[in-house]
């Protein structure tokens, strides 16, 4: 019996085979390839995800609730008002008599008719601080914005410089397979292959380079866009960068007035201006007339009642407070101006900067792609006449190096260029990249 199950065993091992034998094997699932994000993407997610424009619109919805507040201060006020009570107490002495309940319920409003000023005033600062927290919100989208956009140009960048890289590494290594060949042929000494590897190796060393910085590059372009660091995508090309028609001159004067920083210090010293109002008001006689007015509910319905008063102050002694406050008022008022001021001469001078940076970049672009025409063309006529046996491999490694470094130059000039533009449009208080802004869609 145990024999006739072990047959059986095998036999189904044997089926089992052979059905495995047959049997197709599973197709591989094929890799996805990485979603491919273009600039106006990045930047679309970096507005939308960054931490700061929260703050930043956080900090305009509490403005917003101040200039409501400062309003309401001069409002029409109405309120329903109740009370009940029971006891023997009069005046808190007992009466001696039986427990009492007693209850009122009226519904009653009052008016500030005069403040002596203080109030519009205050809704001038609040209005004030409102605008300082929204222009605050424009300048943090407009850095965010050119952060991402300056991120994913570097990271082009880079990519671009390792496409150069790995072409100069299999020029390397097809130059010492050339060697190789003309040594066994006779026609070049052994050294040339010492002399070519030695070339090949370097190109190597450059590639890994170039693949590290890929890598930072990248990563600083997800941190710029708020996503997480293991996010995976391909970088599209922007086209043909569009340079900004403006000389240093005309744009530090736009920049003065344009940029959103300027009119933020704008805002916090018309903020300012308003305090210091403020504290002179309270420093010298305030009159303040009021009106009010209720009609009972129960226990007499209809029952109504109104009065108008007023009141005036004047500080004789408080120890200083009146005018410490109007000189720190002053004080306040003084450093506002100067941080206007300041904030002026700096989108200045920034704005000049960027357009002398385009023009530079502008001419380096074209300059590039000169010298990259030259070295290959010198690159081809040393690598021929080493074939032809005329040249020598040091002629040949020293053309390829200058054709790399040709190829670098051209690529980083192109994607500097881009990073200009863009640096350009932020510092002119427009749109960074100008044109409509895309999404990228759900992290990962």
């Amino acid at each position: 019996m145990r024999s006739r199950v072990l047959q059986l065993e095998i036999v189904c091992a044997c089926v089992a085979l052979a059905l495995t034998a047959i049997t197709p094997p599973a197709a591989a699932q094929p890799v996805p390839a990485p979603p491919v994000i273009t600039v106006e993407a990045a930047v679309a997610t970096a507005l939308e995800r960054n931490p700061s424009i929260v703050t930043a619109t956080k900090t305009v919805e509490a403005a917003q609730a101040r200039v409501v507040q400062a309003k309401a201060a001069s409002a029409l006020a109405v309120s329903i008002n109740a009370s009940a009570s029971v006891g023997n107490l009069a005046g808190g002495t007992p009466t001696g008599q039986d427990p009492r309940v007693s209850h009122t319920v009226n519904v009653g409003g009052s008016l500030l008719l005069y403040d002596g000023g203080i109030g519009a005033q205050q809704v001038v600062q609040a209005e004030a601080a409102l605008q300082a927290a929204q222009f605050g919100l424009e300048a943090t989208k407009q850095d965010v914005a050119v952060a991402a956009a300056r991120g994913y140009f570097q990271a082009l960048r880079a990519a671009r410089v390792v496409e150069a890289r790995e072409a100069a590494l299999r020029s390397a290594q097809e130059q010492v397979r050339q060697a190789e060949a003309l040594v066994r042929a006779g026609t070049a000494a052994r050294a040339d292959i010492f002399t070519a590897q030695a070339a090949a190796a370097n190109a190597e060393v450059e590639l890994i380079a170039a693949r590290g910085q890929v890598e930072l590059t990248q990563a600083s372009l997800r941190n710029a866009m708020g996503v997480p660091l293991t996010q995976v995508f391909a970088l599209a090309e922007p086209g043909d960068p569009q340079p900004v028609s403006i000389t240093p001159e005309q744009a530090a004067t736009e920049a003065a007035t344009a940029r959103a920083e300027v009119k933020r210090a704008a805002a916090d010293v018309r903020s300012s201006e308003a305090a210091l109002r403020i504290a002179q008001l309270r420093a010298s006689l305030l009159v303040n007339v009021t009106a009010g007015a209720a009609v009972q509910v129960t226990p007499n319905p209809g029952q109504a009642g109104w009065s108008v008063g007023a009141s005036a102050s004047y500080p004789i002694a408080d120890g200083g407070k009146a005018k410490a406050s109007i000189d720190e008022a002053q004080a306040n008022l003084a450093a506002a101006q100067s941080r206007a001021e300041s904030t002026v001469q700096q989108v200045r001078l920034q704005a000049f900067q960027a357009a002398l940076s385009v023009r530079e970049f502008v001419a380096r672009v074209a300059a590039t792609r000169v010298a990259l025409a030259a070295a290959e063309e010198a690159a081809r006529a040393a690598d021929g006449r080493y074939r032809a046996g005329v040249g020598t491999v040091l002629d040949v490694t020293i053309a390829q190096a200058t054709l790399v470094q040709a190829r670098v130059n051209s690529v980083q000039a192109l994607y500097d260029l881009h990073q200009a533009i863009a640096t350009l449009r932020h510092d002119l208080g427009q749109p960074v990249l100008g044109r409509q802004v895309g999404r990228m869609g759900p992290a990962a």
